[in-house]
This record gives structure tokens, sequence and C-alpha cells, in this order.
């Protein structure tokens, strides 16, 4: 959902509802201040915006904050997320996954590639493991020692990947391109220990680990509490809120040709022949 408010005689924007909330905060705008969005016919004050209407936010703005009181279940509403956050989208989510699922495991394959050669890597993931499939050639299946170690290698490259980009940038690359972006629910950037527990937490919980059959049930199960509940189990642990903002041609476009590049480019480490030595 994008916003605009007016500050200081100028169009602002456009801003998500957590960088409102924000503003709010730091009492640079205030609740009579313009806002406009999406749908609506003229410009209002913020606090008759559909977003905000009779939320909290609103009502602490114009309380006297010296007269807030807050009890135990109190605070417990304010750590929910707001239900006019964002609408759940798990297959937009998807869509970010496979744009940034190689760029995340990328340190693992190039560890991979280091500890196990690049003619063994190939024969396991490379194109000749994919050509034999295809062609139902029989193959020799790979130890469980090597078979661990490669589930390990991506999933420790994942989280670490995954965690870093969103404590410093709060998005990844197929986040940022589906104009998605991650932050606690108060509005502050995600904390490192917390995006670390996060990327774990989708690991394990959303994808099982890469672990079959783990790796269709966790799916399935957090795809259905998400379209129930608007927001992951491990986001509600957290306190972390996931906003959705709006989708033009260009990203569309560019979330689409983003799968194919990116996947070629992480592929070219497989592809690449080893050196020949005379």
């Amino acid at each position: 959902m994008e916003i605009f408010v007016v500050i200081d005689g100028k169009k602002t924007g456009p801003m998500s509802i957590y960088e409102v909330r924000e503003l709010l905060r730091k009492d640079k705008i205030n609740t009579s201040t313009l806002a406009w969005v999406k749908g609506m016919t003229k410009w209002e004050p913020l606090k008759e915006c559909p977003p905000f209407k009779n939320s909290i936010d609103i009502e602490i703005a114009e309380a006297d904050r010296n007269s807030i009181i807050v009890n135990s279940e109190e605070r417990k509403s304010f750590l929910e997320p707001s239900p006019n956050l964002s609408k759940a989208k798990p297959w937009i989510r998807l869509w970010a996954k496979l744009i940034d699922f190689p760029i995340n495991i990328f340190l693992g394959i190039l560890f991979l590639n280091n500890y196990l050669g690049r003619s063994k890597l190939n024969e396991l993931m490379g194109p000749d493991a994919l050509q034999k499939m295809l062609s139902s050639e029989s193959t020799a299946q790979p130890e469980i020692g090597v078979l661990v170690l490669i589930t390990l290698s991506i999933c420790i490259s994942w989280i670490i990947t995954e965690s870093l980009l969103i404590s410093i940038f709060s998005t990844t690359l197929g986040k940022w391109i589906l104009n998605i972006k991650t932050s606690m629910i108060d509005g502050k950037r995600v904390d490192p220990l917390s995006a670390l527990t996060r990327s774990f937490f989708v690991l394990f919980f959303g994808l099982g680990f890469w672990v079959f059959p783990f790796l269709i049930i966790c799916p399935i199960i957090s795809y259905i509490y998400l379209l129930n509940k608007r927001i992951t189990q491990w986001d509600r642990w957290l306190k972390i809120e996931v906003t959705h903002n709006e989708l033009n041609a260009l990203r569309i476009f560019a979330g689409i040709f983003s799968i194919f590049i990116i996947n070629n480019l992480v592929g070219l480490l497989l592809l690449s022949p080893e050196p020949i030595i005379p």
C-alpha cells in the first residue's frame, strides 16, 4: 500500500504504513496531516484514511503521552501486527524466494566446489546429474555423509546470506525487486540476531531443512497458516512484519527475468570447466 502525505506544503511519498508510523512517532507529522491512499477520491486528514482510521497509532498520537497507561493486555495488542498492514501474498513471497535462492546458496556452492572438487560437484548437482536423471540412466547414489554435507552447506549459506541482507538492508534482492520490506512491528530495522533466527525458522519450519517428506509438508502447513493469519508463525514469534507494496509492470518484468539471469550466473560456477593442466 502506497501512502502520500503533505509535509511543509509538499507532497511526500509514496511511503509504506510503517514509514508513516515512524513519522508520527517522531512528531514530523500529526493526525491532521493531509494524506492520500490509492482508492480515495480526495485528500483527507491522516486519521480519516482507511489504514489508520480508528487505529492505535492515531489514538496514541492524539493522546497526552503522560496520560498513557499500558497494561499487559494493551502491551500485547501493541505487539500484534496491524490487520491493515498488508495482505498475505504467499505466491509473491515464493517468487522472491526463487530469485534469492541461487544468491543464498552461493557461499555453500563455493565451499562444496573447493571441498568436493568441481567434477564431483558437477556429477552430483550439475548438468551431468541432470542429464543422467532425464535420460533415466542409473547412477550410484552418493554417500549419506556427502548428502549431509551438501544439505548443511546450502542451509548454512542460506541462513548467513539472508540474515545479513535483511539485517543490513531490511530486504533481499528478490524482495527488493518485488517491493517487499521486512521490519520489526515497531518499524525498526530487524536486528542481526532476529534476522539470523528468522532465516533458520524459514528453513526449518517453512522448508523442512530440505529433507523429504518435510520439504513438502512444511510449505503446505506454512501456506495455510499464512493465508489464515496473514503472517507466518515465525514472524509472529519474532514480532516481525513483512510489507507488500504495489507491483508495477517494471517490477514484474524484472522479477521474471531476474530468475533466469541470476540462476545462469550462479550456474556458471558448475558449468565452468576445470583448468587443463599440461
